[in-house]
């Protein structure tokens, strides 16, 4: 009886291991994306928002553009808004794991799902692309996490990173 025992605990470790393994391997992608799901995404208009008070969001605007006070003010670019579009399409190509998910009809307001390189967990970026002048354009932004409290600073490390990235090939 104990051999019986011993064989089916090294038979579920071994389910265990080998099921956690899986989902560390590309093969896991998948399952862990049906497990997570991203639903309906609502659209954000920038000058109506209104910010839960969860620490799992970061907003970036320009001065006077968001109804919601923005963590951090959007840096005014000094290149026409369809020239910032461009290169900010060039620095999401970049990046792993991101998927565009919709697109106004004026092509300036995108929505973007990214997902953590582990679990999977998705964050949706939503930008607005914004002409100050004709010879300057500005971004609001809003990225936030779908699942959890706290997000560990992650969305604004991530729109700080894809900000240095873009201003590199401008």
């Amino acid at each position: 009886m104990k051999t019986i025992f011993r064989y089916l605990a090294i038979a579920a470790f071994i389910a265990v291991v080998g099921g956690v393994g899986l989902l560390f391997t590309p093969l896991g992608e998948r399952p862990l994306t049906f497990l997570l799901p991203v639903g309906d995404v609502e659209t954000v208009n920038f000058a109506e928002l209104k910010l839960t008070g969860a620490p799992n969001q970061f907003l970036m605007c320009p001065p006077g553009f968001c109804g919601a006070k923005p963590s951090a003010d959007s840096p005014v670019f000094d290149v026409p808004v369809a020239r910032l579009l461009a290169r900010w399409r060039e620095v999401v190509a970049a990046q792993p794991r991101v998927e565009r998910l919709a697109v106004d009809e004026d092509g300036r307001q995108i929505d973007y799902i990214q997902r953590s390189a582990r679990f999977r967990f998705p964050d949706i970026v939503t930008v607005r692309f914004i002409a100050v002048s004709p010879s300057q354009s500005a971004l609001a932004i809003y990225s936030r996490s779908i699942y959890g409290e706290s997000d560990f600073g992650v969305n604004r490390k991530r729109i700080d990173a894809w900000l240095t990235f873009l201003r590199e090939g401008l």
